[in-house]
């Protein structure tokens, strides 16, 4: 057997491989929907709070997207894995333990960014949606003229998943920036010069970065703009090893 048809046959096997661990993955979150449906709403649930459908298959289609998004995110380190594992064989030592750093890198990354969001960032938002539900006490007094007025604040499953979509993608790209610095600055394509001279830029980049992620709170959003100026200094600092 060549080198050729070697390489072949193990990109045929790790795809067959990754293939079938997806479809048990997906089966298997499909098999545990309501442990997953709670898991994830959680943080609305513990405010006293339910979801409803309006749609037929509204619930369905649901059901499907949340067992089908679970399953990219637990099939994508394995996916990286396995990318590595098939190009670390082509490179020299020192590039192999450069390429393992990135690796664990990115899992350390990937599973912080879980966790914060998750016991975090999500209550948050969370609290502040319903910030805006009103409820009027009832008056008994003759002299009020106010009408009784409430707000009730019903939140739809299809609602709640899209807006974790959405947090949880956005969240990935931002939390994976400091591996691709490291990797740019390790390939000579940026130098730690042009983050030093530019700390004041990257500030403003974090106030504004935390305004998007974090609701309209000042306490939050500077805890968040802090943690992204961390980050940048961060990457500073690293970025002196590899120059």
């Amino acid at each position: 057997m060549t080198n050729l048809q070697w390489h072949l046959f193990e990109i045929k096997l790790r795809s067959i491989y990754l293939l079938f661990s997806t479809i048990c993955t997906f089966f298997l979150f499909s098999h545990y929907q309501l442990e997953l449906i709670y898991i994830m709403g959680k943080p609305f649930i513990e405010q006293q709070q339910t979801f409803i459908f309006l749609e037929l298959t509204e619930a369905f289609y649901t059901l499907l997207r949340i067992s089908t998004i679970l399953t990219v995110f637990v099939i994508i380190p394995f996916l990286f894995y396995h990318m590595v594992s098939f190009l670390i064989p082509s490179f020299y030592k020192i590039e192999r333990n450069r390429l393992i750093f990135f690796f664990f890198l990115f899992i350390l990354l990937f599973k912080s960014e879980v966790f914060f969001l998750y016991f975090c960032v999500i209550p948050k938002i969370c609290e502040f949606l319903l910030s805006f539900e009103i409820t009027s006490a009832n008056s008994n007094s003759a002299f009020s003229l106010i009408p009784l007025v409430s707000v009730e604040f019903t939140a739809r499953i299809e609602s709640y998943v899209k807006l974790l979509v959405r947090i949880f993608t956005i969240a990935v790209l931002v939390f994976q920036i400091p591996p691709g610095v490291c990797f740019f600055l390790s390939k000579k394509i940026f130098h730690v010069s042009f983050f030093y001279s530019n700390r004041q830029i990257l500030s403003v980049i974090s106030l504004v970065a935390s305004a998007f992620f974090v609701p309209p709170e000042i306490i939050s959003q500077l805890i968040v703009a802090f943690l992204f100026f961390l980050g940048f200094e961060f990457l500073i600092f690293v970025g002196f090893f590899f120059e």
